[in-house]
């Protein structure tokens, strides 16, 4: 690959530790109701209530707390708790999601080896700046990259063109001088592809690509020789 003058990040399981701390909050959540489920069942059934719930936050219909209380009152009363508190139930989950908070191996030293080689870089995310910020600055992320661009800074979300094109103007670089890194094949790569930009694909299990010809990485440490960008 031609090294390229600029790189869009995914945030949420590209960087942070995104299902990690999804499943700690989860068992918080079912401990303190006494359910003994299936951990795996619970994280999907959390996933399709975040899904469905998710377009309402992003209309601004809901905000960042009144999404997660909806999601967790149907998540409990979907596990079978009756008359569910959503706004205590929020509290258990943040309480352990957050103690869980942590970054995805080579996170860090990744960002570090982009900025030292002259590359800009961005935070391209589906979710509200209100929590991706605030992940960002715990790890000091922040000062790592040129551009966050949330939910609420894009005319739409990934994998709309209009995300990817936002962000790339935020980097002062046309489409096809950027790549786009992440580690959902819908939001971070085909979408990104189909709006002119390059994609690597993060796949920690080592699946291979969908397509051919888009390079992937299963850690973040490879990322630089992908990118064709040599690291003094």
């Amino acid at each position: 690959m031609t090294p390229p003058q600029a790189v869009i990040l995914d945030l949420d399981d590209t960087l942070f530790d995104d299902t990690h701390c999804t499943r700690a909050g989860l068992r918080g959540l079912t401990r303190a109701h006494g359910l003994t489920c299936d951990p795996d069942d619970v994280f999907r059934r959390h996933a399709a209530h975040l899904r469905a719930i998710d377009p309402l936050l992003f209309r601004g219909e809901l905000n960042a707390h009144g999404a997660r209380v909806l999601r967790f009152t149907r998540l409990l009363t979907d596990l079978g708790v009756p008359g569910p508190d959503g706004e205590a139930a929020t509290v258990t989950y943040r309480t352990a999601y957050r103690a869980a908070w942590t970054l995805l191996d080579g996170a860090a030293g990744v960002l570090h080896a982009l900025r030292a080689a002259g590359v800009t870089t961005a935070i391209l995310t589906n979710y509200v700046r209100e929590v991706q910020v605030e992940k960002l600055a715990h790890f000091g992320l922040d000062t790592l990259v040129d551009a966050v661009l949330c939910i609420e800074d894009v005319p739409a979300p990934k994998p709309d063109a209009r995300s990817y094109h936002a962000a790339c103007a935020a980097l002062s670089v046309a489409p096809a001088q950027a790549v786009m890194v992440g580690d959902s094949w819908t939001n971070d790569v085909a979408g990104a592809r189909a709006a002119g930009l390059r994609a690597v694909w993060l796949s920690r299990t080592a699946a291979p690509a969908p397509e051919p010809g888009v390079p992937t990485v299963a850690r973040l440490a490879d990322l630089p020789a992908a990118l064709g960008l040599v690291i003094a």
